[in-house]
């Protein structure tokens, strides 16, 4: 839909690069800065509750397509797995646009050439990642058409068993201790607020929805509990959410407790 997007300074920035900007409206905010102050606060561990929704995601659809899938759902099933793949791809692409070059040049600067070496190694994972994620997405559509389910289970854990390893591995050196000698708490949060940037031209509600039903309750409050009551009560919860509710029976979590 070509619609006329108008945002300021205090537009709504929904943290973990999924970000959408609100139509025609101006809400309060803290100019320059995400909307979840818990987030922006620890951008890590923002990073790491969407990296749960990509897991639980992932895995759902594991799950789901290992036995027949009735053709009465086959459509939703494929739509689930089109928003998780859109996840993705806007996950990866705001780590190699902004994450991975901050990274890289904290680390050559503060001489440490391990973080250098871990964004050649996350970068090829993303290479490969990428075609696996591609043929989930052709047998996704298939699905949805009324084709077969083997395909995408196939495709699926193929994507699965390479994810889940390359997630724990940017985690354990994101939580390492000498990361904080790769980037200031500015340069973090100066990071944190690109790649909201990068979320709020490339994601959209249909993304944000399968990332608040993939969170638990603690985990939504705590990602997206500042952002401003219109959007959580009205937008998100009365307008976006009703699109996903052919997916619900495949969500993480069937309710929003924000």
């Amino acid at each position: 839909m070509n619609t006329q997007m108008t945002t300021s300074p205090n537009t709504p920035r929904v943290p973990g690069l999924i970000e959408q900007p609100v139509k025609s409206v101006t809400l309060v905010g803290q100019p320059g800065a995400p909307a979840a102050e818990s987030s922006a606060a620890d951008p890590i561990e923002g990073i790491v509750r969407i990296h749960s929704a990509l897991r639980r995601s992932l895995n759902t659809i594991v799950r789901v397509c290992a036995e027949p899938v009735a053709p009465s759902d086959q459509a939703a099933f494929a739509e689930f797995c089109r928003r998780f793949a859109r996840l993705l791809h806007v996950h990866h692409d705001g780590e190699e646009e902004i994450v991975f070059p901050m990274i890289a040049a904290g680390a050559a600067r503060a001489a440490l050439p391990n973080y250098v070496t871990h964004v050649g190694h996350w970068r090829a994972d993303h290479e490969k990642l990428l075609g696996h994620l591609r043929e989930l997405e052709v047998a996704a559509a298939r699905l949805g058409e009324g084709g077969p389910r083997e395909p995408l289970h196939q495709a699926a854990r193929d994507l699965q068993e390479m994810m889940l390893p390359h997630l724990a591995a940017e985690e354990a050196a994101l939580h390492d201790a000498a990361f904080k000698n790769v980037l200031t708490p500015a340069e973090l949060a100066e990071m944190f607020a690109a790649s909201s940037k990068h979320g709020q031209k490339n994601g959209g509600p249909s993304v944000l929805v399968l990332v608040v039903h993939a969170l638990s309750d603690e985990e939504q409050r705590a990602h997206f509990s500042e952002m401003p009551w219109f959007v959580r009560k009205v937008l998100l919860k009365r307008i976006w959410d009703s699109g996903f509710a052919p997916c619900i029976k495949y969500a993480y979590n069937p309710s929003i407790a924000l």
